[in-house]
């Protein structure tokens, strides 16, 4: 680790007027943030990546970090693909490969190594899904890593199930007006909001959809902002059926590209086109031009 990335951080933190608690939260420990700071001591990637994620870096700040951030990106890229060759062997080989580098069980080598495993399917998947069936039904209040972890699973999940674990997370973690303490509970929502998407479960959905909006109250995150329209927009083409929403989603696409928020962009891309196959909508157009930014 760099020095100087704990001198950035230590500077944001200030610069934010965010306390050691505002960005540790329960994940990362004082003792261990006053030793990465003072001492100059490692952080594990994992925790890095969390404390950033709380700061709510614009992305001129992230980009202060992109050593970190390019290293990450080099794992996930060639985890993608891996799962689009549908080698077998070769997903193995990776998952055990990220698996190697991981420090703990659910560290983000450790997540990584668990998706591939999930993907291959077959037994390998079915042991992963019981292993953590294990882990988060004997765990009482989830923190972000439990909610993370079950969005993994989601799909093979009882309606019921889903309904309760988000219903009890949300219950017990949601706070409005303290946002950045709950981007992990959005990203849990969201993925069940596009479940029940996929289900044709629209009550259920539109439960999912009633409490992002709640919890997208306080205006300033953009980026959060954004993924609620674009939750909303999707709900109201299936729903509704009303043909503005189709423009409004290829907007919200472009618009993304535009910032630099390139992962929202492709995430929206692939809800739509999993939703396409269900309900029959209209293709759209993807591809984004200079003339058209």
């Amino acid at each position: 680790m760099n020095t100087s990335h704990k001198d950035l951080i230590e500077t944001l933190r200030k610069k934010k007027a965010l306390s050691m608690q505002d960005i540790c939260g329960d994940y990362v420990s004082h003792s261990s943030y006053s030793r990465f700071v003072n001492k100059g001591q490692t952080l594990a990637i994992d925790k890095l990546l969390y404390i950033l994620r709380r700061m709510d870096l614009s992305f001129r700040e992230a980009g202060l970090f992109d050593y970190n951030i390019q290293t990450s990106n080099e794992d996930k890229v060639l985890m993608a693909e891996v799962v689009a060759s549908h080698d077998l062997k070769r997903m193995s080989e990776t998952a055990t490969l990220f698996a190697s580098k991981a420090k703990r069980t659910y560290d983000i080598y450790g997540m990584l190594a668990i998706q591939l495993r999930l993907k291959m399917g077959g037994e390998t998947a079915d042991q992963q899904v019981q292993a953590l069936k294990d882990y988060l039904f004997n765990v009482q209040n989830w923190d972000f890593k439990e909610m993370y972890l079950f969005t993994f699973i989601m799909d093979r999940m009882e309606s019921a199930v889903i309904l309760h674990h988000v219903n009890r997370t949300y219950d017990r973690a949601a706070a409005p007006y303290y946002l950045e303490r709950n981007l992990n509970l959005i990203i849990l929502i969201e993925k069940a909001h596009f479940e029940f998407l996929k289900r044709k479960e629209t009550n259920h959905a539109q439960n999912m959809l009633d409490k992002l909006e709640i919890l997208t109250i306080n205006r300033t995150f953009h980026s959060v902002q954004g993924r609620f329209t674009i939750s909303q927009a999707l709900h109201n083409v299936l729903k509704e059926n009303r043909p503005e929403d189709f423009q409004k989603i290829e907007r919200l696409y472009r618009n993304f590209i535009v910032i630099e928020a390139n992962i929202y962009a492709r995430l929206l891309q692939s809800g739509y086109q999993t939703l396409q196959s269900i309900y029959q909508l209209p293709e759209i157009n993807w591809q984004v031009t200079s003339d058209q930014f």
